[in-house]
């Protein structure tokens, strides 16, 4: 059966057939400083593609905190006029500044009380450094109780995909999470080479 073009939805070439609640969760620490303006235009394209059906939230994290896309808390519907809102929040100069090491725990709590059938989880350093840094297993517990999987079925309530950005990730965090959390296409690297060149060409 073909996708339902109503259900679909892509971000930095990963496939979402069945979602209708989407919550984007994006790195806004400081080695994005260069590259917020790249990941925004991939995420413009994504928002666009979206159906009036289906909703969607946008967080940033940085540092412990997590940035809101308003309305905070809360999904709204892929309306023309909310995806154009929701990206002229983001380009205002004083609204997601990135900086500093981040921790993404606060803005994954968010993310998934929302209730989402697909969270896409993009960072450069899941894992962060020095005060903000969270130990990978300490990452995959939380993440654990906030998205358990069922005892019959194993299928946990949403889907995390991951998108590796810029540098490979030494401990295999973002991996993780999407092997225990999606599946085996919920999972890329985005090379600074395809960035550079405007793409989205990735490694699986």
């Amino acid at each position: 059966m073909p996708d339902d073009p109503v259900v679909d939805a892509t971000f930095m070439g990963i496939h979402a057939p069945a979602a209708r609640r989407i919550v984007y969760v994006v790195d806004a620490s400081g080695s994005m400083l260069l590259h917020l303006a790249s990941v925004t235009e991939r995420l413009t394209a994504s928002l666009r593609s979206l159906h009036p059906s289906q909703s969607f939230a946008i967080l940033f994290f940085r540092q412990d905190s997590a940035i809101a896309v308003p309305p905070v808390g809360r999904l709204m519907d892929a309306s023309t006029a909310n995806v154009e809102a929701a990206l002229s929040w983001i380009v205002r100069d004083d609204h997601v500044v990135p900086a500093g090491s981040s921790d993404p725990t606060n803005a994954l709590r968010i993310a998934l009380s929302m209730r989402p059938d697909v969270v896409w989880l993009l960072s450069e350093n899941i894992t962060g450094t020095g005060r903000h840094r969270v130990a990978p297993e300490a990452l995959l517990a939380t993440l654990d109780r906030l998205n358990p999987a069922d005892p019959v079925t194993d299928r946990r309530p949403a889907r995390i995909n991951c998108i590796q950005f810029l540098t490979e990730d030494a401990s295999g965090t973002m991996a993780r999470i999407a092997s225990l959390h999606g599946d085996d296409d919920g999972f890329v690297f985005v090379e600074r080479t395809a960035v550079a060149a405007g793409g989205d060409d990735a490694t699986r």
